[in-house]
């Protein structure tokens, strides 16, 4: 277990109103209490725990903790900015591919989409950082507030030790990173900069990463594997069908008319076959029992004929004297 973990009070405010750590205290320093504002002497024995102690009495220790967190944020912050060093948030973005070959696809459920992680600075969103500091718009406080010189951009962030974020300030829109906060270890989590959504730690609300649209598909989404059903007519008329995965699809040859999706339920296909034959065969210069009046149902290539009262192979059309084109 951490040094920390055995320890109540192991930061104090420095004379600079930085919040410093009992690691890097100084016996003739003064130090502050960052919940109570009291006298914190330091202890810097060899035998026990180091740790500051207050002179006559104890604040809240929720209290101080939640003060501890949200300054350590703030100073965190403020020195990324002046230091040009990155405070890192990794968000979950959707990633879509606008590979042409998709259009192939007539419904949502085939769209090639994926949710991938994406990294942002966020000191280059919000140039500035406030402590506790009164939105005038909303009326509400944050413990600390992210905002932006050049717009009207704001982040809240808050500490939580007790109390999680309020549904007032989660419905007022205003992108959120909330921190649970348990004990003084996780201040160090804090004074890291690096957050991430996978973090146990860390809830975010409010936050709407802009899709990404890709022009092909990638290792990163794909349905290039998909396999799809390439189907012609043969000179003699005679149904083939060819099944080879969605990357080998040429659209300068092949469009949805006679390619679609492998998996596709047979009543389905029937309905696909039947436009496609209208649009390969317009003079039905090879008559299909897929087109007649008399037929339902297709099953690899056989129906069901109500004329005959029995189960046919699609192309006895070109012989049967019942055959009627279904208009």
């Amino acid at each position: 277990m951490a040094q920390d973990s055995l320890v109540q009070y192991a930061y104090a405010l420095d004379e600079k109103g930085a919040l410093a750590h009992i690691s890097v205290a100084k016996r003739t320093a003064l130090y502050i209490c960052p919940g109570c504002k009291k006298p914190l002497t330091p202890v810097l024995g060899e035998v026990n725990a180091q740790h500051f102690r207050h002179a006559d009495h104890s604040c809240a220790f929720e209290s101080y903790l939640h003060k501890c967190a949200k300054i350590a944020f703030y100073h965190c912050y403020i020195e990324a900015i002046s230091s040009g060093t990155p405070i890192k948030l990794v968000l979950e973005r959707k990633i879509t591919c606008g590979d042409k070959r998709l259009k192939i696809f007539s419904d949502q459920k085939h769209r090639c989409q994926k949710a991938v992680p994406a990294i942002y600075d966020l000191t280059k969103i919000f140039n500035r950082a406030e402590l506790e500091k009164r939105d005038r718009v909303t009326g509400l406080t944050p413990d600390v507030m992210l905002s932006d010189n050049s717009s009207e951009r704001l982040c809240y962030v808050e500490m939580c030790v007790s109390h999680p974020c309020t549904p007032e300030k989660i419905e007022s829109g205003i992108p959120i990173l909330e921190f649970k906060i348990d004990s003084v270890d996780d201040i160090q989590i804090i004074l890291g900069g690096s957050y991430s959504m996978d973090d146990w730690y860390l809830r975010a609300y409010n936050f709407h990463p802009k899709p990404k649209v890709m022009s092909s598909c990638s290792d990163v989404v794909s349905m290039d594997c998909v396999e799809m059903s390439l189907w012609s007519l043969s000179d003699s008329g005679r149904l083939n069908e060819r099944v080879i995965p969605l990357r080998e699809v040429d659209l300068a040859e092949n469009s949805q008319i006679n390619v679609w999706p492998k998996s596709v339920a047979q009543s389905e296909l029937r309905s696909k076959l039947g436009r496609f034959l209208s649009h390969v065969d317009p003079d039905e210069n090879f008559p299909n029992c897929l087109m007649c009046k008399h037929s339902s149902g297709w099953e690899y290539g056989y129906l069901e004929c109500q004329s005959k009262g029995k189960r046919i192979a699609y192309t006895e059309a070109r012989t049967c004297a019942s055959y009627e084109k279904e208009i």
